[in-house]
């Protein structure tokens, strides 16, 4: 099986690297810590999307379901717990196993340009609370279901981990 991690703007990554040369243009680097952070836990959490083509009226519809060659899309948010208010310093990575190796997947963090930033193409406001990463699956991939989780750490030590919920039914597959 080749294994293979591709996201924030088509990077390549191997299985358990954070090699910031492997990672194309690599994530933004996040901004200055807003004013009363911390004030609580860290918290993430999010969803996976297909990530295709911006102009298809398929893109980033929720899916659990994905086939060989599709982009797995994840969406994820970072909030300072005590605030409410995206916590931007977090650095977010998906962890995927496959074939019973990991994958890392770096998430980029979308909301550089503020809250009150014009939206970007086919968004209806600004993603200011917006992480975003992805994988294509390989042709060798196996089909099944896989596991994920989500990690985050942010500027100030704190960390959170997004286990998706366990129910059978809505686990991450990859279908024939």
């Amino acid at each position: 099986m080749t294994v293979a991690a591709i996201g924030v703007g088509a990077q390549a990554q191997a299985p358990g690297r954070g090699d910031d040369a492997a990672r194309g243009r690599g994530p933004e680097p996040p901004p200055p810590p807003q004013a009363g952070h911390p004030s609580g836990k860290l918290i993430v959490t999010g969803d996976v999307a297909q990530f295709i083509d911006p102009s298809d009226p398929n893109n980033c519809i929720l899916t659990n379901r994905f086939k060989k060659g599709q982009r797995l899309g994840f969406r994820m948010t970072a909030a300072d717990g005590g605030s409410g208010e995206p916590e931007n310093t977090a650095v977010i990575t998906a962890h995927l196993t496959v074939g019973g190796k990991t994958i890392d997947v770096p998430m980029r963090f979308r909301g550089a340009a503020g809250k009150d930033a014009a939206p970007p193409r086919g968004y209806l406001r600004s993603p200011y609370n917006l992480w975003t990463g992805f994988w294509v699956i390989p042709e060798d991939a196996p089909t099944g279901v896989l596991s994920y989780t989500v990690t985050a750490t942010d500027k100030f030590g704190r960390t959170a981990e997004f286990i998706p919920y366990s129910y059978a039914n809505s686990q991450l597959t990859i279908v024939p």
